[in-house]
Formats: structure tokens, C-alpha cells, sequence
């Protein structure tokens, strides 16, 4: 089965899945659109593609899947419309700038009944997928906790730039890494039953959009996931680590500038002192982007079901919602606020 591709949006993310769907063999990248029309035009070059004039042209163009790869304020509504006309998409997350947008998509993925995914690709990287793997076969034994710590620290200028502006972005750093985060979280643990926490511009010129959040979330049973995204983290840095009661697991780096990406296992003595551990390191290219679209394929022909998939995308966006709410209110907000925007 061959698929054609629309890619809305030719900046780094849109031109990151052109790439990945040109290389899989079923995979034609037959459209490209962005607002930027030089970028576009060189995309579609190098994809063998047309440039279109609208994204509208896409959406209602003959392909068979649109990724929309655009800023926070026109996610939503592309991926609408996409689905709308009879399209698979794929969404970069968070899917909206607040719930009320992303429930709009979902509604369309359902009542078009075409697949609606969101590109939460940190769950593909080896690293994590090992933390996962050591999380539900048990070998962590019942697991307590969650520490997870993601950040950059911009470059100059960055507080200029469209995710410092509100009505493009929806929100700051807790909406854009931090989605990552929770998300990773929502998957080893479930659910959570509240969350409280705190967002904080300590840096950056842009409030009423935060450069720092962080985040207590519980679970019904008192598991903790403790979560700190941060625009002021001057060295790139992600760790994702899961304690239970017989051991740990820890997800390191993403490669590049966030450094060499690693999985560390460790197993408790029950007699004490240093923990069994094992370290798996993952020094080639980034393959989490493949492994996505491999997934997202996979979904659409029935074998399987896809990570991400739009409902499970807006409760990780409702869940952000609920901290900037717990923020606000400077106590715990539990999962019975659902937010409207």
C-alpha cells in the first residue's frame, strides 16, 4: 500500500517527518504548505514535491495523510479540517494551545473515523522505551515514584521568538517540554488523580507566559511524579527516572545537544549498600522519529494501536491545564476541574 503525504508546516519539525516519510517505502511526500513560501518551495524540491498555495489546498488535496507540523494556534484547526476531508494526521503535540481547541480535533478524528495522532516522539527513544519495559514487567517490583527534569536555556532573542507570544503559543514552558514530560508520566503510571505546583517567568521578558513550571502529580494509589521543565536550564538536559521498591530505572539524554543517550537499570540489594546496575547506552542516530511513523502506519492498517492517539493527547493537555489551575489558586487541583480552554 502506498500513502501520499501532506506536510503543513517546512520549518525544522515539518521538514524532521518529511525526511522520515520519504525514507519508508510505502511513503510519498506529495504536497508541502507553510507560510513561509520560500520554505516550503524548497522543501517540496527536496521531497519531489508541489508547494501548495494553502494549507486548505492539502486538506482537501489527494493525500492520504497531513502532517501538521505549525505553531500552537493553528494546530487544532488544520487538523480539523485535514481530518474533516477524509485525511489521517499527525499532530504535533500538544495537539491545541488549551483543551477546548484539542477537543475540536478529536471530534473530528471521530466523526470522519480517520486516526488522529499526536507526535509525542520522546516515547520512541530507546532509553525510555527500556524505563518503560522495566516499569510493566515488573522487574522495579511496585513502583513509587517519578522524577523527571527536561530544559534548555534558549539563545538570545528567544523571548521574541512565537513561543514567548500567548496568542500563538497558548502557553510557556510547562505547555511545550512539559507536555513531554507528563505524558511520559501518564504512561508509566496511568493516571493521576491531582496535581499541584507552581510556573514562574524567572528569566525570560515574556509573563504572562512562564520560562519554569514544576509539578507534583499524584495517583489514586500516592504514587509521585515530581516534574521541573525550565527555559533557564543553561546546560540542555533530560532525565526520566521511575523508583519502585525493588529498584529504579533512568532515561538519559536525547542525543545532541541534550548529551548521549542512556538507560540505566538498577536492582536493590535487600542486604544493602550499592544497587546491581546496568547501563545501556544508545549512541546512533535518533531513531524515535522512525519508530513513530513505523507505529502511526502500523495503526492506520489496523495492526495495533498507535501511542498517543488523540484522547490519550488531550488529557495529558488537560492535565497541563489542571497545574496552571493548581498554580493559580496556590493549592491542589484534582481531576474532577475539567478545564474549558
Amino acid at each position: 500500500m502506498g500513502y501520499r503525504i501532506g506536510i503543513v508546516g517546512a520549518g525544522f519539525i515539518g521538514r524532521k517527518r518529511a525526511e522520515t516519510a520519504r525514507a519508508h517505502a510505502d511513503c510519498d511526500v506529495s504536497m508541502v504548505y507553510d507560510t513561509d513560501g520560500e520554505a516550503a518551495r524548497v522543501l517540496a524540491a527536496d521531497c519531489g514535491a508541489t508547494a501548495a498555495e494553502s494549507w486548505q489546498e492539502i486538506a482537501a488535496g489527494p493525500v492520504d495523510i497531513v502532517v501538521v507540523a505549525t505553531t500552537h494556534d493553528a494546530l487544532a484547526s488544520i487538523s480539523a479540517a485535514c481530518l474533516e476531508g477524509g485525511k489521517h494526521v499527525l499532530c504535533e503535540k500538544p495537539m491545541g494551545r488549551h483543551p477546548q481547541e484539542a477537543r475540536r480535533a478529536l471530534r473530528a478524528s471521530c466523526e470522519a473515523d480517520r486516526m488522529l495522532k499526536v507526535g509525542y516522539n520522546h516515547r520512541y527513544h530507546p532509553a525510555v522505551q527500556q524505563v518503560y519495559e522495566a516499569c510493566v514487567s515488573g522487574q522495579l517490583g511496585p513502583l513509587m515514584n517519578i522524577r523527571g527534569r527536561y530544559g534548555h536555556g534558549g539563545r538570545p532573542g528567544y523571548d521574541r521568538e512565537w513561543r514567548a507570544i500567548p496568542d500563538r503559543a497558548g502557553g510557556g514552558e510547562l505547555l511545550d517540554q512539559g507536555a513531554h514530560l507528563i505524558d511520559l508520566a501518564k504512561w508509566v503510571l496511568d493516571d493521576f488523580a491531582e496535581v499541584s505546583g507552581y510556573v514562574e517567568t524567572h528569566f525570560w521578558d515574556m509573563e504572562p507566559l512562564e520560562d519554569n513550571a514544576y509539578g507534583i502529580f499524584r495517583t489514586v494509589s500516592g504514587q509521585i511524579a515530581s516534574l521541573h521543565v525550565s527555559w533557564t536550564q543553561w546546560k540542555n538536559l533530560f532525565s526520566f527516572e521511575v523508583h519502585g521498591r525493588d529498584g529504579y530505572a533512568i532515561a538519559e539524554g536525547l542525543g545532541g545537544s541534550y548529551g548521549p543517550e542512556q538507560a540505566r537499570i538498577g536492582r536493590r540489594r535487600p542486604e544493602g549498600g550499592a544497587p546491581e546496575e546496568k547501563i545501556l547506552p544508545f549512541t546512533g542516530e535518533d531513531v524515535s522519529w522512525a519508530l513513530e511513523w513505523k507505529d502511526f502506519l502500523a495503526g492506520i492498517e489496523g495492526r495495533g494501536i498507535p501511542y498517543a492517539l488523540g484522547g490519550e493527547a488531550l488529557e495529558t493537555l488537560e492535565w497541563v491545564y489542571r497545574l496552571y489551575e493548581a498554580a493559580r489558586k496556590r493549592r491542589a487541583v484534582d481531576v474532577s476541574f475539567v478545564p474549558s480552554s
